[in-house]
C-alpha cells in the first residue's frame, strides 16, 4: 500500500477522541460540506464535489463522487496535490470561496475556488466537465505568495470503485479499465500536457486506486516543477456498456479542441 501522506499523518486516535469530547453533541463522523452537483446533459451521469473529513483525520479534504442513473460508480474519493516541503496537502483544510456553473452544447461543468485556511493565501481551483458518458476534471493552482514556484511531489487523486469486482492490482498503468457488475465498464484516463510526467495508479486499499507521479518525494525531489498559475492534466473517467465503447467516448474528441 502506498504511503499517502494526506491521511496517514492524521491517524492520532487520542487526539481525535479529545476533539469528539469537546465537540459535545456534534458527531465525530465524516460528512459532506459545500456540496456542488453537476449532471450530464441527459441527467443520467452526476459528479458531486464537496469537502469531507476522512476517517482518522482531523483535516477536511476536497472529495468527489460519480453517480450513474442514481447509483454510485465512484464512491467518496479524495483529491489533492502534494507540494514539496509544504504542509498540509493542497486540497486539505479548504473552504469554498467561489464557484460558477458551465454549460456547453455537449457537457455541463463547474469551476470552483478553494482557500486553504491554515496557510497565508494558498488556493486550489477545480474544474469539472460532465458528458453523457464521461467526466473530466483538473486542478488549477493560481499564483500566491507561497506558490510562485510550484514543485509538485505527487498527485494524490483517488478513485474508489463501488461494487464487487476482481481484486485491484498493486500498481497499474493508465488507462486503467475494469468491469463493474450491474453497471458496465469504467476507464480511468489522463490527458498529459506537454512536459508533465505520466502518472500511474497505486492501490490504496481494497477498493481504491490513487494517482502517483514517479520520481517525486515530499522531502527530496519534485516530480514536476513549474511556475504558477498552472493548469494540470485532465483526469478522465469514462463509462460504457462494453469495453470497446470506452475509447469512443465523446470526451476524447471534446478535450482536444
Amino acid at each position: 500500500m502506498p504511503h499517502f501522506r494526506g491521511f496517514s499523518r492524521c491517524n492520532a486516535p487520542w487526539l481525535l477522541a479529545l476533539i469528539c469530547v469537546f465537540a459535545g453533541i456534534f458527531p465525530c463522523t465524516a460528512y459532506a460540506q459545500d456540496e456542488r452537483s453537476v449532471k450530464s446533459p441527459d441527467g443520467q451521469l452526476e459528479f458531486r464535489l464537496f469537502t469531507a473529513l476522512p476517517e482518522g483525520s482531523i483535516l477536511n479534504c476536497l472529495a468527489y463522487q460519480v453517480w450513474l442513473r442514481g447509483k454510485p460508480v465512484i464512491d467518496t474519493s479524495y483529491l489533492g496535490l502534494d507540494i514539496e516541503y509544504q504542509e498540509p496537502l493542497l486540497g486539505e483544510n479548504v473552504g469554498l470561496s467561489a464557484d460558477h456553473p458551465i454549460h456547453e452544447a455537449h457537457y455541463n461543468g463547474l469551476w470552483a475556488d478553494y482557500l486553504q485556511t491554515s496557510t497565508t493565501g494558498r488556493r486550489i481551483q477545480f474544474e469539472v466537465r460532465v458528458w453523457n458518458d464521461a467526466v473530466a476534471f483538473r486542478y488549477i493552482v493560481p499564483r500566491s505568495a507561497l506558490l510562485f514556484d510550484l514543485a509538485i511531489a505527487d498527485d494524490t487523486t483517488q478513485f474508489r470503485f463501488t461494487g464487487d469486482s476482481e481484486a485491484l492490482p498493486a500498481a497499474a498503468q493508465l488507462p486503467f479499465i475494469r468491469e463493474l457488475p450491474s453497471i458496465g465498464w469504467i476507464g480511468v484516463y489522463e490527458q498529459d500536457p506537454a512536459g508533465f510526467p505520466k502518472a500511474e495508479l497505486k492501490r490504496f486499499d481494497t477498493q481504491t486506486m490513487v494517482s502517483h507521479l514517479p520520481g517525486g518525494s515530499h522531502d527530496e525531489t519534485a516530480a514536476f516543477q513549474t511556475k504558477t498559475p498552472w493548469t494540470g492534466p485532465w483526469h478522465i473517467i469514462a463509462i460504457a456498456a462494453n469495453r470497446e465503447a470506452l475509447a469512443q467516448s465523446e470526451v476524447f474528441r471534446e478535450l482536444v479542441k
